[in-house]
């Protein structure tokens, strides 16, 4: 089954953050236009040895990105907030089906660039501090 982007949603919190079905309680919003790749590949670590006619490999661990960059409409208060936090925060990252990634990181927020007839977006950057976790919707 495919699932679209619409109401994909991230929230932030000081505590854990509770997941019914597609809604969240103890969590603050982020509206959000974009969202990265959370858990990337695995790394292959090759296993060759000389009496193998091709490689071989097992895997490694995943290559995660040092931030785990999202788009946003640029608002002023919310950035003021994200770029206060200085503790790590817990966040969930849900789908329209329920399912939803959770895990910690530390959050800041930069505006974006500038044109002529554009909106301004800024940028949330979560440095992540655990492996985020993947859970499937009911």
């Amino acid at each position: 089954m495919a699932i679209s982007t619409y109401n994909a949603k991230l929230y932030y919190g000081a505590s854990a953050i509770t997941v019914s079905g597609t809604s969240v309680t103890d969590g603050t919003l982020i509206p959000i236009k974009t969202f990265p790749a959370i858990l990337g590949q695995r790394s292959a670590i090759e296993t060759t040895t000389l009496q193998d006619d091709a490689q071989t490999f097992i895997q490694g661990i995943r290559q995660q990105e040092e931030n785990l960059d999202f788009t946003c409409n640029f608002d002023g208060t919310m950035f003021a907030t994200l770029n206060g936090l200085s503790a790590a925060q817990y966040l969930v990252l849900i789908f329209s089906d329920g399912s939803y990634f959770s895990w910690q990181g530390f959050i800041s927020a930069s505006n974006g660039e500038g044109e002529v007839d554009n909106v301004i977006e800024m940028t949330v950057s979560v440095t992540p501090t655990t492996v985020p976790t993947f859970t499937a919707g009911t």
